[in-house]
């Protein structure tokens, strides 16, 4: 038997469970489901090298077995690492993914709105980084939506997030402990140091009453782990960031250089920026983590291999991924329960960058 001739009755038969067992496997219905027989169920369609047959399940349901997701573009290493293990999850619930760049301009978005009802996935999970504007062509969808953002989608989606403020104060707290007595923190939101700020006691109380947003709910997670500590924060040691990528982490260490007052350690908003702050340091003879430990957040691939290698926050991505795809795969198959918001775990991951406890 070969995979394309492999049928459900022949890997229920392999795994000794029901027909509507290895159904309900393929499809993401298995939550209440034992974890053995699970386990059993896959195990069978691997040996047999069972594959869906996708014309004609779309022929009997409807359906094309397939998941969107739409991402606005691809300018830090983040979304690639989300797109692969979406991608992982989504095979194993039987499921193929196409990824669509629905960009950040109000054109982009309406030809994005048009090709995703002529590519007709079963639903779309968008990484949404902004706002919710219900009116945006990208909700204009005649299959489900699932939102993977640090932003509220006003009860009208589901959503998967992260632990921001939680992770950020877990990672400061830890700086702290380790011989950080001064804390600064690279990709605060640029807005913060707006006209509409008069004084950084303005700027901390925004901060301190959001509820969105992962710059200023990471941000938010920083101030609090100071306050706790018996600290107050040192706004000339928080800097913005215009784009949330390396190039932006550089210019953002470069300028707090300028200032000639380095704190002992960074909190970076994330991987991308801690490691373009990582390299300003390096060329400016600033050694990482001697002079200036550092942190991340997200746990991207190269972070591992940057030099010295990134400590950083693990939210756990493949969980962060399952969610999604589940909560979609739920949708798609008829749930009309309200709206959930899945928060995915995390941990912090000891490298170089950091000093030895």
């Amino acid at each position: 038997m070969t995979g394309n001739n492999v049928t459900i009755k022949d890997v229920a038969r392999e795994a000794g469970v029901s027909f509507k067992t290895v159904s309900n496997v393929i499809n993401g219905n298995d939550d209440q489901m034992r974890a053995e027989t699970k386990d059993r169920v896959k195990d069978a369609i691997d040996r047999l090298g069972y594959r869906v047959n996708r014309s004609a399940r779309a022929l009997k349901t409807g359906r094309t077995g397939i998941i969107g997701l739409g991402v606005s573009d691809f300018d830090q290493p983040f979304e690639g690492h989300l797109a692969n293990a979406i991608t992982r999850v989504a095979r194993a619930r039987g499921y193929a993914v196409i990824v669509s760049i629905y960009g950040k301009d109000a054109a982009s978005r309406e030809e994005f709105a048009a090709s995703s009802r002529r590519i007709n996935a079963d639903g779309w999970a968008l990484l949404y980084e902004e706002p919710l504007d219900v009116d945006s062509p990208l909700f204009r969808q005649d299959h489900p939506v699932v939102l993977i953002s640090d932003y509220s989608a006003q009860n009208r989606y589901d959503v998967v997030t992260m632990p921001n403020a939680d992770a950020a104060r877990t990672a400061t707290m830890w700086l702290l402990g380790h011989d950080a007595k001064t804390i600064g923190f690279i990709g605060a939101p640029s807005e913060l140091f707006s006209d509409r700020y008069a004084n950084d006691s303005e700027r901390e109380s925004a901060i301190l009453t959001a509820v969105e947003g992962n710059a200023a709910l990471r941000l938010q997670g920083f101030i609090q782990a100071v306050r706790s500590c018996g600290g107050t924060v040192n706004w000339k040691y928080i800097m913005p960031c215009d784009r949330m990528t390396g190039l932006g982490g550089s210019a953002a260490a470069f300028d707090l250089i300028q200032r000639g007052d380095l704190p002992d350690a960074l909190l970076c908003v994330n991987d991308a920026v801690a490691i373009g702050a990582i390299s300003t340091l390096d060329k400016s003879g600033i050694r990482v983590p001697q002079d200036v430990q550092v942190c991340g957040f997200d746990n991207i691939p190269d972070g591992e291999f940057s030099t010295p290698p990134l400590t950083t926050i693990d939210p756990h991505i493949d969980e962060y991924a399952t969610m999604a795809v589940d909560a979609l795969i739920k949708r798609i198959n008829g749930q009309d329960s309200a709206p959930n918001v899945y928060t995915s775990g995390f941990q912090l991951l000891e490298r170089r960058s950091t000093l030895p406890a």
